[in-house]
């Protein structure tokens, strides 16, 4: 029988946590110390939902049974993620935040402690991408974005010029890394991005790694196992190059004469045309953005070919048909 009182008190409770009490299953097992700490180290001792640390971490019972004490059911939340669950009418929406119910909260515990785990091998497949908004005279702020290989974005971080000099930005970007994981690659994005897409004044863009750089940064058999195909068409000014690991092709470019005014290469996630200059030959040019491209993906194998793409006759160099000029 449960008496007027107690129905009182669980009339203010919520209805999930209501329906287990009369169920008679609130009885509450708190975490050990033990499970606390493995826990939190699985998380990297940050709430999996915003990344954050140094903020009060709570251990939230996924189901919001608070007897089911088991790691699986255990989120690592910040009192303010942990709050914004149990009052989603209270905070404005942001991007990040819209829904944080028990599948939401699930899955962002999933994803981000598969992340630690990949993050913590001796050769991570994650890396971590540090793109700089304002200008070369002046570094308006840094975005931190750690990704997956397949571009999908597990976590950021903002630094403003506001919170110190750019060498205490780049030590904090630094440190950030290593507590996530000390051998994740760092891609640092070489060209500035305009101010007015700064994240931390909210108009984020975030500059994430195309899977093949990814693979080309990990993979320990790059050095070994990569290799580079390249077709000169016999009949246009066009090349097509093709990087391949493990017989696997990876990437797929091509660099052809546009117009008789410039060189225009295109691949995944660039497009880049270069102003034909005067000196020296056309040939020349091509051979030098050609050697440049070989020396940044440095693969193990060339193979330079024309003729019938089917059955390519093989060359000992880049030599180019008359017609590129």
């Amino acid at each position: 029988m449960i008496f007027k009182d107690e129905c009182l008190k669980i009339a203010l409770l919520p209805k999930r946590e209501a329906f287990f009490m009369a169920l008679g299953r609130m009885d509450r097992v708190k975490p050990n110390k033990a499970q606390r700490k493995r826990v939190l180290v699985a998380n990297a001792n940050r709430c999996c939902v915003c990344k954050r640390q140094g903020i009060g971490l709570h251990l939230h019972h996924i189901d919001e049974d608070p007897s089911n004490t088991i790691d699986e059911n255990l989120a690592v939340l910040c009192v303010e993620d942990h709050d914004r669950h149990h009052r989603p009418g209270v905070y404005r929406p942001r991007v990040n935040h819209l829904e944080l119910g028990p599948d939401q909260i699930r899955q962002r515990k999933k994803s981000w402690e598969a992340f630690v785990i990949e993050a913590r091998q001796p050769n991570p497949k994650v890396v971590a991408t540090l793109a700089a908004y304002g200008s070369f005279r002046l570094i308006h702020s840094l975005q931190l974005v750690m990704q997956w290989p397949d571009e999908r974005i597990e976590y950021t971080r903002s630094y403003h010029l506001l919170d110190g000099t750019l060498d205490k930005l780049t030590d904090a970007v630094m440190e950030e890394i290593s507590q996530i994981g000390r051998n994740v690659k760092l891609m640092v994005v070489n060209e500035p991005l305009s101010v007015e897409h700064c994240p931390c004044c909210e108009a984020g863009l975030s500059r994430t790694i195309k899977p093949a750089v990814v693979i080309r940064h990990t993979d320990p058999d790059w050095p070994t196992d990569s290799s580079c195909a390249i077709y000169i068409n016999p009949e246009r000014p066009w090349i097509t190059i093709l990087f391949f690991l493990r017989r696997e092709q990876l990437l797929e470019g091509s660099l052809h004469l546009c117009g008789g005014r410039f060189l225009h290469y295109h691949s995944d996630g660039i497009d880049e045309r270069v102003a034909v200059r005067p000196h020296p030959s056309k040939r020349a040019q091509v051979t030098r953005i050609v050697r440049k491209l070989l020396q940044e993906w440095s693969p193990a194998t060339v193979f330079i070919g024309t003729g019938d793409p089917d059955t390519p006759e093989l060359l000992d160099g880049l030599k180019l048909p008359a017609f590129w000029e």
